[in-house]
């Protein structure tokens, strides 16, 4: 699978790391950064931690699960 930075829009190459950043139970910030953009995360003290390519990871949309409360 091809990744892309969605911080610098260059092709990850490497490790793909996931940024992530809340405040208050509220996601602010989830991105899919390459190797130097999340360096310079960890700079500034977010939360940064290597993902696994192979495994799809869903996006966060308003904060809420796309899976409905009823099961349905």
């Amino acid at each position: 699978m091809i990744r892309t930075c969605q911080h610098c829009g260059k092709l990850i190459l490497g490790d793909a790391y996931r940024v992530t950043s809340e405040e208050g139970g509220m996601p602010l910030l989830n991105m899919v950064v390459c190797s130097p953009c999340a360096m310079e995360a960890k700079r500034l003290q977010l939360h940064t931690e290597e993902i696994n390519p192979g495994f799809q990871y869903p996006p966060i949309q308003n904060g809420r699960s796309r899976r409905s409360r009823f099961g349905i």
